[in-house]
């Protein structure tokens, strides 16, 4: 076998697996990412199935869209990543913090070569969940965005 159809070999095996989870991450069941520690989600479902999302904002569009059979809900405290009841949580809807996008890319770009701004994102704007209202209040004055309690970001109580 020659060098460069080893190397052909080796980058169509190599490059998806680079790409999956590493063990211990979850894939969000709404747009794909990866789930961020510190912002999670998740839909315990009656019968034991759990939804894993990346994001409370990913969470309320599975609940909106699905419409499942619900035990329960947990978030991840973004200050700490303790697991909290999402209908007991605060959360600061619209922040500057967004953790759900990509880092490190590059801005997107029209057809022109111009900065696009993306028309969607299902991950936008970031809402992030914490234990105390405090810790929502602190982070709300440093990155903007305002308090929210769960029944007033769309979310219904199973």
């Amino acid at each position: 076998m020659s060098r460069s159809t080893w190397i052909l070999i080796v980058t169509l095996f190599a490059v998806p697996l680079l790409s999956t989870c590493s063990p211990g991450e979850a894939q969000c069941a709404q747009c794909g990412r990866m789930e961020c520690r510190n912002m999670a989600f998740t839909v315990h479902l009656q019968g034991g199935k759990q939804v894993e999302t990346c994001c409370a904002r990913c969470g309320l569009h599975y609940l909106q869209s699905e419409r499942p059979a619900v035990e329960s809900l947990t978030a991840r405290d973004f200050d700490g990543a303790g697991e909290i009841d999402a209908t007991r949580a605060f959360y600061v809807d619209g922040s500057d913090v967004t953790p759900c996008l990509a880092a490190g890319k590059p801005p997107l770009r029209d057809a022109s070569g111009c900065c696009a701004d993306p028309v969607y994102d299902r991950c936008l704007p970031s809402l992030i969940a914490f234990r105390s209202k405090q810790a929502a209040e602190a982070f709300a004055r440093e990155h903007g965005g305002a308090v929210r309690a769960f029944a007033e970001i769309g979310g219904q109580r199973p």
